[in-house]
């Protein structure tokens, strides 16, 4: 026979004498229902259902006590090994109510390790009610043992899992260790169920804890989130440096090309040879003549009548008789007609005004071939 819902809520309202006199008479009531036959279920067989719960999700003995100190906790963990017992088997009922009751007495005068003593024969005496199990768990918070507290009112909330003083007791031992998240969620819990004054400053101090973990968390994500851009930022600016030094390298290979594929030397137009005559630089503001010098045959011959630094005559008319050439050749002869000469024409004959006769037919020029040599004085 398990003890009633509402009579349980009602016995976690009590004061501890008060508790420990209707426990008492509960038991009582227990132990003559089995002296007349009836029967009560325990753990003696190992097979009760209550064991085979797992503790509520984030409250297991072992998660609060593998970590170190925290910062804010008031209290050491203590070891798993130091843990009490917990209820086992056992029908001794009277002995039960007894050491209940002594440690209740115990309690009352503050001596809590004498009162974990008697909570612990209790228990393993008879099997144990969650008050019973949250009675000792209050008593080991008080001699700083938060983690068999923790262990006690995990037991506590397997038979009753709104036991008001369980889930405070737990809240107040999780603060003291620092989880400051279970703690807010355990005393949060036992206000809903059962308001009390003493536990809101408890409530409030890891309430504004939690927050400032959330804080943290937050800014530590930004920034992360901040070191990831930045990084990518990085890496997006370094491959545009690279894609703009590769395009100005190819422009300026691109440049060089262009050229080298003109005349070779450094005069106003890149090719012409040096030892160039004076003034010949003015035949390069011509557009006609530099369109003409983009024919590949007209730059090579411009380029191969230019030799020993003066003009050879010889390829010269060549250039004028060839079709291809002889029109380019008329625009730089009559350019040239203005300069006085050039270099290397005087030895031919030339006039200043170019190749008379080499495709203009002047009129003014005596025809030879008709003339009367009779009267022409012997030279020899």
């Amino acid at each position: 026979m398990s003890t009633p819902q509402a009579v349980t809520d009602a016995l976690d309202k009590l004061g501890d004498a008060d508790k420990a006199v209707i426990e008492l008479y509960i038991d009582e009531l227990k132990h003559q229902i089995i002296e007349l036959g009836g029967e009560i279920e325990d753990d003696c067989d190992g097979d009760d259902d209550d064991d085979s719960m797992p503790p509520l999700e984030g409250n297991e003995p072992d998660a609060v006590d593998d970590e170190g100190p925290v910062e804010g906790a008031t209290m050491e963990k203590d070891s798993v090994s130091d843990f009490p017992p917990i209820y086992e088997c056992g029908e001794d009922m009277d002995k039960a109510m007894e050491c209940k009751m002594q440690a209740s007495d115990l309690k009352s005068t503050g001596d809590y390790k004498g009162a974990v003593d008697k909570y612990t024969e209790a228990i393993c005496a008879a099997q144990p009610s969650a008050l019973t199990y949250a009675g000792r768990g209050e008593c080991l918070f008080k001699v700083e043992r938060p983690c068999a507290a923790i262990r006690d009112c995990d037991e506590a909330l397997k038979l009753n899992p709104d036991s008001a003083k369980a889930l405070r007791v737990r809240g107040r031992a999780h603060r003291a260790v620092g989880n400051w998240e279970l703690a807010r969620k355990d005393l949060s819990a036992a206000q809903s169920i059962d308001f009390d004054d003493t536990a809101m400053a408890d409530l409030k101090f890891v309430t504004e804890k939690v927050s400032e973990i959330e804080a943290k968390k937050v800014k530590e994500r930004l920034a992360e989130e901040e070191k990831k851009k930045k990084k990518i930022a990085e890496i997006k600016k370094a491959q545009e440096e690279a894609k703009a030094a590769a395009e100005k390298e190819q422009a300026e290979r691109a440049s060089s090309s262009s050229s080298s594929s003109g005349m070779p030397g450094s005069m106003p137009m890149p090719g012409m040879p040096a030892g160039m005559p004076p003034g010949m630089d003015g035949l390069f503001s011509d557009p006609d003549i530099m369109a003409g010098l983009q024919n590949p045959k007209i730059m090579a011959a411009f380029q191969g009548m230019m030799t020993g630094g003066g003009m050879d005559m010889s390829k010269i008319q060549k250039l004028m008789t060839d079709p291809e050439t002889a029109g380019f050749m008329q625009k730089i002869m009559g350019k040239m007609g203005g300069m006085g000469g050039m270099g290397g024409m005087g030895g031919m004959g030339m006039p200043p005004g170019g190749f008379g006769g080499a495709g203009s037919g002047d009129d003014d020029m005596p025809d030879l071939d008709d003339g009367d040599y009779d009267d022409m004085p012997d030279l020899e």
